[in-house]
């Protein structure tokens, strides 16, 4: 009869022995436990869920896109006018506007979201598996990659073992895998921003052309994902100039040579929108609305402080003849709307929006109402939320040791703190909220990483001491 015991017995070997396997077949093992993790939180928690917010829009996105429709609207192709309802428990109180008889199958361009996400999502779609659930899938797979990444990153930063505690806590760490399930481009954020993290901490050490290219490409394709990490992008690439065999005209060439090849790799998607809309365009139109639905009465002294509200970018705007506007004239009207909001209420601004926003993001403002507001815009399972918020809790003393214990190495410290500088700031700019926090989190985890291993470290060496000791003291009683 097979007993525990002899089960834990039977396994030590195959233990000891993986443990002596090449550090990516390791790593390789702990993602595809996260895929499986993934997979079952799909099957078991958001299989047959309704899309939310985004997740709707990139789901429904990729799919016109395959159609041949380029990157059309969603919910203006799907609702027509109705589109301004959807979110509304009564429209009574909200002005009439020829934005409200726009027919169902309105075709209207878009730069609501970098496109990058949406590309991705069109390659299960564009071979027929075009269902939700097929999508999450695929989505859960990235994820994994993204674990892959995040300990390939954790290694370059620290050792081989913070690179396997890394992928092991990202492996299960919730706030990382319930993107996954909803379709949202946080999934895609990780894997990228991890690889470009690892790069950085690479060029410290390394500054080849293969590299510098390989470098700025991946920054190029971080900044079509999410817009605002354009701005990490030159910090990240600052250990370029920390090459002192070279002379210093040289490296700057090279550090404006990663700024050529990442404009380049954007140049595509800005061409298209300079030419598609009639406001200038470079990444997205989503900053105005943004600005116009975080600048309000609700999000400066109501229940919403440094969060945002629907109802404040309400009624959508419309040209002087009264007719629709595009996307980008539209765009323009919010963020005027926002700007103005916050110019009179300055004082207000920094004296309780800002601050909220920030604590928000870092979940030590109302978590618990953050995060049954994820559930409402986002669909995001609150149970599982509320472990991932504990998770996090856990990991933040964890990567401030770490922290501690990096901060005399410089060259792979600057990656590390980007991130959760350059998030922050984009909170206070805009609204916090759990899934921008993201970036930063694969900052937090390979922290974490480094702070376990360093405990780990020191119970060792107690352990040897206390046995050198014990030894010692029988050696001098005989």
């Amino acid at each position: 009869m097979t007993t525990p015991i002899s089960l834990i017995r039977n396994l030590l070997p195959n233990l000891l022995t993986l443990q002596k396997k090449p550090f990516h077949f390791q790593l390789l093992l702990i993602s595809l436990f996260a895929f499986l993790v993934r997979v079952l939180y799909v099957i078991f928690v958001e299989k047959g869920d309704p899309l939310n917010g985004d997740a709707f829009y990139y789901h429904h996105a990729s799919h016109l896109l395959v159609d041949g429709l380029g990157f059309t609207e969603p919910y203006r192709y799907m609702f027509g006018g109705a589109q301004e309802l959807l979110f509304l428990e009564e429209s009574t109180h909200m002005a009439e506007t020829t934005n409200r008889h726009l027919p169902v199958g309105h075709i209207e361009p878009t730069a609501g979201h970098p496109p990058l996400w949406v590309f991705f999502l069109a390659f299960p779609v564009l071979i027929g598996l075009d269902s939700v659930f097929t999508q999450q899938i695929f989505s859960s797979l990235i994820g994994a990659v993204g674990v892959f990444a995040i300990g390939w990153a954790a290694r370059e930063v620290g050792s081989k073992k913070s690179g396997l505690i890394a992928a092991g806590i990202a492996s299960i760490y919730a706030f990382l895998w319930l993107n996954d399930g909803l379709l949202m481009s946080e999934t895609l954020v990780i894997p990228i921003v991890a690889i470009i993290v690892g790069l950085s901490a690479r060029l410290y050490n390394k500054n080849s052309l293969s590299l510098l290219v390989l470098f700025s490409v991946v920054g190029g394709l971080a900044v079509l994902t999410r817009a605002e990490l354009l701005f990490a992008i030159p910090f990240l690439a600052l250990p370029i100039l920390r090459n002192s065999s070279e002379t210093l005209k040289k490296r700057l060439v090279r550090y404006l040579f990663v700024g050529i090849i990442v404009i380049s790799v954007m140049t595509p998607w800005v061409v298209r929108n300079l030419v598609q809309f009639e406001e200038p365009v470079f990444l997205s139109n989503g900053s105005g609305i943004l600005l116009a639905q975080t600048n309000c009465d609700a999000t400066y002294f109501g229940d919403k402080q440094g969060y945002w509200e629907y109802l404040c970018a309400l009624p959508q705007p419309v040209g002087k003849d009264g007719e629709p506007t595009d996307e980008s004239v539209r765009d323009k009207e919010y963020r005027s709307r926002g700007i103005d909001y916050a110019s009179k209420h300055k004082e207000r601004l920094f004296t309780h929006a800002i601050p909220k926003r920030i604590a928000r993001l870092w979940g030590f403002y109302s978590p618990i109402e953050q995060l049954r507001a994820d559930k409402l815009v986002e669909g995001r399972n609150f149970s599982l939320s509320v472990i991932g918020l504990f998770q996090y809790y856990a990991l933040l003393p964890l990567s401030i040791l770490g922290l501690i214990k990096l901060r005399h190495k410089k060259g792979t410290l600057l990656p590390l703190m980007t991130l959760p500088i350059v998030t922050t700031l984009v909170a206070a700019i805009t609204m916090g909220t759990t899934r921008y926090r993201v970036s930063a989190e694969i900052s937090i985890i390979i922290f974490a990483a480094l702070g376990i291993q360093f405990l780990f470290e020191r119970v060792r060496r107690a352990q040897i001491n206390t046995i050198q000791s014990a030894v010692s003291f029988s050696e001098v009683e005989k």
